[in-house]
Parts: structure tokens; sequence; C-alpha cells
């Protein structure tokens, strides 16, 4: 099946906010808003966006009919508040949606790796692993990934190139090249993602994973359900970790490192670790999903992804 893909925004575009997952207050609202502004685009926040509901922004059937809106109208792309919980709950009511004819630009990451998954998967849309609205204040709008991102959006940029990334196994560390696309997301959204419509499908693909608060027993389990469940046993062309953040043992001492370096030695495709994405506050650089990439290995590890926007 052919990639499809969305187009760059030009000046006047309209970007559609919406909150599929958990809220956020005003204060994270606002500042994102003001930065779409500062690129020269319009933002189109509906009124009922917050309506908090125990554990999500707004009741199921208010984020549905948000989703379905932002599909369905004139703007160029669509950008998450941010993530949390409750992206999984709206895919069932999107089995029968008829996709737009054109891919928007889709914008998130963390709890929005569900819906990553579908329009990846189902639609066969390219999207942005990056960072939410609640995260894009105008004050930080000339750090390195938030320019970078702009510079994407823009079509300033159509590619990037993550260098010094780190062989973890033996497989990494030979001189050579794979050609592929990269899939992925959050870990613990990849382990919730068995069983459904929506299931993570990695093989023949770079797989890219990061989380935030998961201790390192917990991050060796659901690599572990992911093997037995035969996703990430083999067939994958190589598995990047990106950034896994506060996920200390009650004593201050970290084992994450150690459960992603036990993990790299049981597979038989290259494993690395270092693409600064994730949840680290300071560097959550743009990842594109279902785009082509080149991953270089051997010493000088790298990774080059083209982006999906059309001039």
């Amino acid at each position: 099946m052919r990639k499809k893909s969305w187009s760059f925004l030009r000046p006047g575009d309209l970007v559609d906010v919406i909150a599929p997952a958990s809220h956020a207050p005003p204060e994270k609202l606002l500042p994102g808003v003001r930065w779409i502004h500062q690129l020269g685009l319009g933002a189109r926040v509906p009124p009922d966006l917050i309506r908090p509901d125990v554990f999500f922004a707004s009741p199921l059937e208010v984020q549905l009919s948000h989703l379905r809106a932002a599909l369905l109208s004139e703007s160029r792309a669509i950008w998450c508040l941010r993530g949390g919980y409750g992206s999984m709950r709206l895919i069932p009511h999107l089995i029968k949606q008829v996709p737009p004819k054109r891919p928007k630009l889709f914008i998130g990451f963390s709890d929005i790796t569900a819906l990553h998954l579908f329009f990846t998967q189902q639609w066969n849309w390219p999207v942005i692993h990056g960072r939410t609205i609640s995260q894009m204040h105008p004050d930080l709008a000339h750090t390195p990934d938030r320019k970078l991102l702009a510079d994407l959006i823009l079509g300033r940029k159509g590619e990037h190139t993550f260098r010094g990334l780190i062989p973890m196994n033996a497989a990494a560390r030979i001189r050579s090249e794979i050609q592929g696309t990269i899939t992925g997301g959050n870990l613990r959204i990849l382990q919730s993602s068995l069983g459904t419509s929506w299931e993570l499908r990695a093989r023949g693909k770079i797989l890219f994973i990061e989380d935030v608060g998961e201790r390192g027993y917990s991050v060796d389990r659901m690599l572990e359900q992911l093997i037995q469940a035969k996703i990430i046993d083999k067939g994958l062309k190589a598995l990047v970790f990106g950034d896994f953040t506060e996920g200390r043992e009650k004593d201050g001492t970290e084992l994450v490192s150690l459960a992603l370096e036990r993990f790299a030695q049981r597979v038989p495709y290259p494993v690395l670790r270092g693409l600064p994405a994730g949840h680290d506050t300071e560097t959550n650089f743009p990842v594109p999903f279902n785009t082509p990439c080149l991953l270089t290995l051997g010493r000088s590890a790298k990774l080059s992804c083209s982006y999906g926007g059309d001039h």
C-alpha cells in the first residue's frame, strides 16, 4: 500500500486542538494556543474542550465528537492537548469512520500512542510523536526540539538525523544500514494494545519505545509480555529506546537501564538507545511514524527520518 502524506502547513492554516485523554488546566492550554498563533497559524479550541470526567478531559461522547469534527473539518492539523489516559476508548468508535480523503498532520505522544497506532495501521497515515499543546509554552519556543517541530510543521525541514545512538547488543555494533518505517511510542500503551483491533504491528519495522514512571521490574514485565505475545520476539528490523524517566526504585537506585540491557541481549535484532524523545521535560524531539527512515548501525549509529509532509 502506498504511503500517504499530509501537507506542510502555511500561514493562516487552521489547527484543531483536541483532548482525547486526560485534562489540563487553562494555564497549560492557553500558552500552547499562543504558540500556534506565533507560528502564523490559527487554532480552533472547542468551548467544551475541558469538562473533567474523573480520569478524562471530558465525557467520552464529547471527546469523540471533537475528534470526529476535527477529522472532517477544513483544518490541516490536529494537535492533542496532553496524554495521560483515555485515547484508547475512542478507537472502537472510529473503526467504521470513513477517513478523510487526505491525511491531516496529527501530533501527540504518551497516551496518544493508541491513536497513532490506529491512524498508522488502519488508515496508513503518517503521524508525529511530538510534544502536546500543554508543553508548547511560547517562552520555550526556541529550544532545539520545539524549533525542530516548528520547522517540520511548516516545511522548513523535511527530514532530521538523530545522531549519537548507542548500540546495546552485538547485532547493533555491526556496521550496516537498515531502511524501514518506524512505529511505536509509549511502552505501557503498546502493552495495552495487545488483543485489540489496534494491536501493535512491528514486524518488518523499526520500533521506538519510551516511558515514564515505570520501575525496572515493570519495564521488564511489559517487554516480557510483548515477547511472549510474539510481538517483539523476532522479526523487527531494529528497536530504538527513547527516554525512560522517573523510574527509580524506592531506595533511589535505577534499574530501568538494567532491564533494557537484559532485553537487548535476548533478542536477535539490533537494539539501540539514546533517541532524545519521550517524557524528558527538557528534550522531546519529534519522531515520525509510518514514514521512511534509515538506521545506520555501528560505532557512529544514527537514525535519519523523513517526515510525511508534501509541499
